[in-house]
């Protein structure tokens, strides 16, 4: 067992707006990110392409999406995952939906998912790593999904957000997706693929400051563990109850690479892994 602390920072949903896109390249700059995933149906997503291009030392990954905003690809080709509008219809709706017809929605999201990937690698990115927006590769309906367009693209790394924190709150409220990750993990054994071995930030990225960030690194265990955060260049935006600007000031602090030599975290990038 690895005993030392080896952690990768990354920013989740580079692409999804400017104000996310602008946090992102202040942190990159700073060198206090190793890692970043990137919504290829953002709306932003074609200055974060620009800006990884030329900073191909950062460890470009794809962040599925099926929950949030609008397809790529046509939504009268794929009906199972819209709404009305043509935006993609939200988890709750997706996953009825699933439960129903399992076999026309896995093809749609498999369909879907494939198309941003290629999306991404069409434009010039090496692909290093894997997630999904809301941690939905996590539930069985999808991690098989995602464990084999990780192998059909080689891509290399399949994040595990399997938080074990000691606080009972955010215990509690991951249970449902840490009851579904044993599920998918003994229908789906993702073998050759690269994973972290700790997860911190579910309910909690986007809400990090400088103190609650400390608190939990000061309890990682020895192993590869991912941070995923949400920085954001304007307070509560994209999302109303985020504070990804807290985020972004916590990494940014002249102070923080002396915090982490002191707990003993060394950063990583997923290739190394």
């Amino acid at each position: 067992m690895n005993s030392s602390k080896q952690l990768i920072f990354n920013a989740d949903d580079y692409g999804l707006c400017e104000a996310v896109n602008q946090a992102v390249e202040q942190l990159i700059s700073a060198q206090r990110l190793s890692s970043v995933s990137v919504l290829a149906n953002g709306d932003s997503v074609n200055t974060a392409v620009s800006f990884l291009l030329q900073h191909p030392h950062i460890d470009a990954g794809i962040h599925l999406n099926v929950v949030e905003g609008a397809p790529l690809n046509p939504p009268s080709s794929h009906p199972w995952l819209t709404n009305a509008q043509g935006e993609l219809a939200g988890r709750g709706a997706l996953l009825k939906r699933w439960l129903l017809h399992p076999r026309a929605v896995t093809c749609a999201v498999e369909n879907e998912w494939r198309t941003q990937i290629e999306t991404l690698r069409n434009a010039g990115l090496t692909l290093r790593h894997a997630d999904s927006h809301q941690h939905l590769h996590g539930f069985p309906l999808a991690y098989p999904i995602a464990v084999r367009l990780c192998r059909d693209y080689g891509i290399p790394a399949l994040r595990w957000p399997r938080e074990r924190h000691s606080a009972t709150a955010r215990r509690l409220s991951g249970s449902a997706l840490h009851a579904s990750l044993f599920v998918s993990n003994w229908l789906t054994p993702a073998s050759g693929l690269r994973r972290n071995a700790h997860f911190l930030g579910f309910r909690h990225a986007g809400h990090y400051d400088g103190a609650a960030l400390l608190r939990d690194l000061a309890l990682l265990p020895g192993g590869v563990t991912e941070v995923a955060l949400h920085p954001s260049a304007q307070a509560n935006f994209p999302y109303p109850a985020y504070r990804g600007d807290g985020e972004l000031a916590a990494l940014l602090d002249a102070a923080w690479p002396g915090h982490l030599q002191r707990l003993g975290v060394e950063m990583i990038g997923w290739r190394d892994v």
